[in-house]
């Protein structure tokens, strides 16, 4: 029997293919291991117990049984586009981003919270499903009963990663020219590749826009891409040990605990909606910006080259701070948002009322197989 994930309010069906990647898996597996410092013994008891469900599809036993702690559970839903012979790739893709339209001239402008939201809901209306909607979806999924083990599963794996997707800023927007967009800065090409540093002292390169914000901007040492690894989920303890330790480094501060206690005091983040707006602003304000756009007017061809007005390294040291804040936030998200699934104690807090809200919206459909 062919099988076939649908999610979405409408139970449609998506088969949009996408150039577009995520996070990069340091960046992915940073945030898991953020949420799984802050979750619940009960709620990291839950997660751990439903990451170790062994699953052939999407995927394979090997990369399930690889990949079934926090952090490289991050990486799961990019890692088995690999297995390019199974239907889920294209069932699935959209599920990674929510391309927001704005034009140039919004680019480095600040943005109203309520201008962003009219286009938001203009584009979920037109594309059923996308981040914000396989998100819900997959939420819904761990709050009903009906859905078996295996989907639940799915679900645990898609929400650690889509958390994260949703805090990198290009993949909530999308810059528009007559009827082509960029795709989330994926058609926007650097005219001088950027190089990140790897863990293993080899180098990985990032050629546009979308790639560099994948892979935060440099600002954490990456690890090397290769697909064979990639599609057993194969992670070095080299690689795990130091997730571990920048999870650690990042929990423990000061820092991190006043941004804890702004996200829970905070209503707007009792909706996923307002974490996609706000990724998209940090998008239009300072991902584009400060860049010379070289051939604009070739825009049909998918590919215009741009440039670093002031060089890399001030693009780069500009942004650290956004793109590393990007990354906290995310797991702080991730690990209430568990929380309030595993762990119910009737806490009012912003990501409480997510939950309730998904839970009793009979629109939101779980995710199914057939």
């Amino acid at each position: 029997m062919k099988k076939i994930f649908c999610f979405s309010s409408l139970l449609v069906c998506s088969f949009i293919a996408s150039s577009a990647h995520a996070f990069w898996d340091q960046s992915h597996q940073l945030i898991g291991s953020i949420a799984s410092k802050n979750v619940s013994e009960k709620t990291n008891k839950a997660v751990e117990r439903l990451l170790n469900i062994p699953l052939d599809y999407p995927g394979s036993f090997e990369l399930s049984k690889n990949t079934n702690g926090f952090d490289t559970a991050a990486s799961w839903a990019d890692d088995i586009k690999s297995y390019k012979d199974q239907d889920i790739n294209n069932d699935l893709s959209s599920c990674h981003y929510i391309d927001i339209p704005f034009t140039k001239e919004k680019i480095g402008k600040k943005i109203t919270d309520a201008e962003v939201m009219e286009k938001l809901n203009m584009i979920m209306e037109k594309n059923s499903q996308n981040s914000i909607s396989c998100l819900k979806s997959s939420i819904k999924t761990l709050l009903v009963t009906s859905t078996s083990d295996a989907n639940k599963a799915i679900a645990v794996r898609m929400i650690i990663h889509i958390v994260g997707d949703i805090g990198q800023p290009l993949h909530n927007a999308s810059l528009v020219s007559k009827n082509e967009a960029d795709e989330g800065g994926n058609k926007i090409i650097i005219d001088k590749p950027v190089t990140f540093q790897n863990i293993n002292v080899t180098s990985s390169v990032a050629n546009n826009l979308h790639k560099i914000w994948d892979g935060s901007l440099g600002i954490y040492l990456q690890f090397p891409y290769n697909n064979e690894k990639s599609k057993l989920g194969y992670y070095t303890d080299e690689e795990k040990e130091a997730t571990d330790k920048n999870a650690k480094n990042i929990f423990e501060s000061s820092d991190f605990v006043n941004l804890k206690n702004r996200l829970l005091n905070d209503k707007n983040e009792e909706s996923i909606e307002f974490w996609s707006i706000n990724s998209y602003k940090i998008a239009v304000k300072y991902a584009y910006s400060d860049l010379v756009f070289k051939s604009l007017n070739k825009f049909d061809k998918a590919t215009f080259s741009v440039q670093f007005k002031e060089g890399w390294k001030n693009y780069q040291s500009s942004r650290a701070d956004i793109i590393d804040m990007q990354i906290k936030k995310s797991g702080i998200r991730l690990s209430y948002l568990l929380n309030s699934i595993f762990d119910n104690l009737n806490i009012k807090n912003p990501y409480f009322e997510l939950v309730s809200n998904i839970k009793n919206d009979d629109n939101i459909k779980p995710l199914f197989v057939r």
